[in-house]
C-alpha cells in the first residue's frame, strides 16, 4: 500500500475566523450540515438555477460549412481544418464537428480565424476567441473580435 502524500489531505485548520469581524472565533461550536445548507439556501447562488439566463445577443440556428485556422498570439498558424457553424449571433457562434489534422488545441491562449463557405455567409470571415469547449458538439463556443469579408 502506497503512503499518502501530505498534499493528498485537506489542510489542517488552526482556527476559525468570523466572516463578519475578521477576528478568530473562540469556543464556538462547529457548524452542522443543517447550518451550512440553511446558509446556502439564503445565498443568491442557490437561487441561480431559478433565474433566466440570457446571452449577450440571440443566436440563430444555422448549418454552415467553414474553414478554420487556429492562430497563436504571435500570428503563426497552429493548425487548419474544417468545422460547421451550428448557431450564430452578432457577438459569437458555436463551431461544431471540428476536424483538425493535429486533433488537438494548443495549451496556451489562441484565437481562431473562421472563413464561412455557404449561402448568404459565403466569404464572410471571423476572428474569434474561444469562450467554452462544447464536448457534445465536438467543438467550441467563440466570441467574435473581428468580422471581415474575403474576396
Amino acid at each position: 500500500m502506497a503512503s499518502r502524500k501530505t498534499t493528498d489531505r485537506p489542510s489542517q485548520r488552526v482556527a476559525r475566523i468570523s466572516a463578519r469581524t475578521g477576528k478568530p472565533i473562540k469556543d464556538q461550536p462547529k457548524s452542522t450540515s443543517k447550518d451550512v445548507f440553511q446558509a446556502a439556501g439564503r445565498a443568491a447562488e442557490f437561487f441561480d438555477h431559478l433565474r433566466t439566463h440570457y446571452r449577450e445577443t440571440r443566436r440563430t440556428s444555422v448549418s454552415i460549412k467553414a474553414r478554420i485556422k487556429i492562430l497563436m498570439p504571435n500570428g503563426s498558424v497552429f493548425d487548419s481544418g474544417k468545422a460547421t457553424v451550428k448557431n450564430i449571433s452578432p457577438s459569437g457562434a458555436l463551431l461544431a464537428d471540428v476536424k483538425l489534422p493535429k486533433g488537438s488545441y494548443p495549451i496556451g491562449p489562441f484565437k481562431l480565424e473562421v472563413l464561412m463557405d455557404g449561402g448568404d455567409y459565403d466569404g464572410i470571415g471571423l476572428e474569434a476567441v474561444p469562450v467554452r469547449f462544447e464536448h457534445k458538439a465536438n467543438g467550441l463556443g467563440v466570441k467574435f473580435s473581428e468580422i471581415f469579408v474575403t474576396s
